[in-house]
Formats: structure tokens, sequence, C-alpha cells
């Protein structure tokens, strides 16, 4: 992104920041949910057992760091950009993508700690690194979805009501470009970091 792009996307973001506010609370919400709801236990270890079984799988694999940087650059890549374009369904994808990843990130903590772990070091030399670029990435990409999703209920409803005008999601769409950038550098520069820092740090 060149400086006038890297200005704009500033204002885009303030101009987000309700979105981005309530994206976040979504997010603490569900680590808030998933750290502490054992009837959820299972569910949740579901979820994050495809996860644990690709990292084995990579960790088994010659230049593990490079396997394990590819593909987490493009499996959060990927899934922030769709989470973006998915909120057209009326918000439904970002609200449920928000939550589900606080509530494995809460669970993955409270089961740290659970089996002796110090989740503190846990959070600090496993999620901070990271985490800082990776997560605001992701609540942006969220903020983004609904935005888009509250776009389309807009005008559809002005469409039943004979008044339809898409200037406001023209508009919108014309901050994508710039979004798209920053997600691709943001998650880019988190997967490095994960797959060297964060690799270096958990394995101490």
């Amino acid at each position: 992104m060149n400086q006038n792009s890297m200005r704009a996307f500033a204002r885009d973001i303030v101009a987000m920041k309700r979105y981005i506010l309530v994206s976040a609370i979504l997010f603490a919400a569900g680590i808030v949910v998933g750290s502490g709801s054992p009837s959820l236990q299972h569910y949740l270890q579901s979820q994050i057992e495809p996860l644990i079984g690709t990292v084995e799988r990579l960790e088994a694999m010659e230049n593990t760091q490079l396997w394990m940087f590819l593909f987490i650059f493009f499996n959060n890549f990927i899934k922030a950009v769709a989470i973006v374009f998915l909120g057209a369904l009326l918000s439904v994808i970002p609200i449920y993508f928000l939550v589900m990843n606080g509530m494995v990130l809460g669970f993955v903590v409270a089961m740290a700690s659970q089996s002796g772990a110090n989740a503190g070091a846990l959070v600090i030399t496993g999620i901070l690194p990271h985490g800082i670029l990776e997560l605001t990435a992701i609540i942006i990409a969220g903020a983004y979805g609904m935005k888009y999703g509250v776009l389309i209920f807009r005008e559809l409803a002005s469409a039943l009501k004979g008044r339809a005008s898409i200037h406001e999601l023209r508009a919108f769409h014309g901050t994508l470009k710039r979004l798209m950038s920053f997600l691709f550098f943001a998650m880019l520069a988190a997967a490095f970091i994960e797959s060297t820092v964060t690799y270096f740090l958990v394995r101490g």
C-alpha cells in the first residue's frame, strides 16, 4: 500500500469504528464463553482436532517452517476474505466466525491452564507475537463483513419500497481494494512471525 492508500485506509477504519467495536465485542464474548462453558468442550474440541492433525502432518515434513508459513498464510487470508464477502448474507457468517474463533481461543487457553500449563506464558509466547496482527485483521475483516450485510439489507428494504439506491453500497465496494491489501500484508506478516518467532518461543 502506498502512502495515499494507507491514509485512505486509515479514514476507512475511522468510519468503520462502530462496526470494529461490535466485532471486537463479539470476539471477546466468544473468548469468555469458550473459556467458561464445559458443556461446549466436546464441540470445541472437534473444531480444533482437524487443525491439530494438520500441524502434526506439517511437523513431520521437511522444511516444516516453510510449509507452516504457507499453510497459516493461505488459511488465514482466505478465511478473512471469505468472511468479508460472505457478510453479504445479512452478516450471519462474520458474526458466527468471530464468536466461534473467540470461543476456540478461550477454550485452548482454558484447557492449557487446566492441564497445569502457564496460561499467561502461553498467551505471551504462543499468541501475542503473531496474534496482534492476525486477530486485528480478523476483527477488521469481521467488521467489514457485518457492514456489508447491513448495507445489503438496507438496499433490499429500499428496493421493496421502490426507492433503492446503490450509492452507499458502491462507496463500500470502493474501500475493499484497500482492505484486501491490508489483509494480505497483515496475514503475511502474522504467518511469518508465527512460523518463526512463535514457533521457537513455544518449542523453547
